[in-house]
């Protein structure tokens, strides 16, 4: 765990010099999140209303309408600029770590394996980048939008929503647990890479 810590540090030190983007991209989370949450507000009215007495049609079609459009463009707008900043950094930490490697003494590149620093270069920066721009992003969109149903809940019955909420462990702890295996199974085929890099470029290096 305080290896993770240390790496998410240096992670957040390479983003934030772009703060800016990324205060944008919240703030498209959050109209993300009221859209989800609104259509789920929307689902009485229809069935209350709409369904059985024909009322207010225009205006619930109307309040559909914008809250897609709502959604949708929070959606763009979060996912745009978390690519954004995702590409940006992974340009940042491939030129820190290719100015790091090369103040490095000859002893390091006498002993340092060829493939295993471009595999250092190449997927595990890709990594950061899907780590930053798709996982990070989906996952605190994701949160915002389970915090506006969790309120919304709350709003329309909050003993019923506590009794419901008491269950999340059980479903918590599985979830991470299998991300604690996927993290392993990640890292191993992070090694094979680097294995597969390694001999490659020993064979192509061995034909000149």
């Amino acid at each position: 765990m305080p290896r993770q810590r240390t790496t998410l540090g240096r992670l957040f030190r390479f983003a934030a010099p772009y703060s800016g983007r990324l205060t944008w991209a919240l703030a498209g989370m959050i109209v993300y999140a009221a859209g989800s949450a609104g259509l789920a507000y929307l689902i009485k009215p229809i069935f209350d209303n709409l369904l059985p007495k024909q009322q207010d049609v225009a205006w619930t079609a109307g309040a559909i309408v914008g809250v897609y459009a709502l959604k949708g463009i929070g959606s763009y707008v979060s996912s745009y600029l978390m690519a954004d900043v995702g590409q940006r950094v992974v340009m940042d930490l491939r030129n820190a770590l290719f100015r790091h490697i090369l103040d490095q003494s000859a002893g390091f590149f006498a002993h340092g394996a060829t493939g295993r620093l471009l595999s250092r270069i190449n997927n595990d920066v890709g990594q950061v980048q899907q780590a930053v721009s798709e996982t990070a992003g989906d996952l605190a969109r994701e949160s915002l939008a389970l915090v506006g149903y969790a309120a919304l809940l709350f709003y329309y019955d909050p003993r019923l929503t506590i009794v419901c909420l008491t269950g999340a462990p059980l479903i918590v702890h599985p979830l991470i647990r299998l991300g604690q295996r996927v993290h392993r199974t990640t890292r191993r085929s992070q090694e094979a890479l680097e294995q597969i890099s390694h001999l490659s470029t020993e064979a192509f290096t061995g034909h000149r």
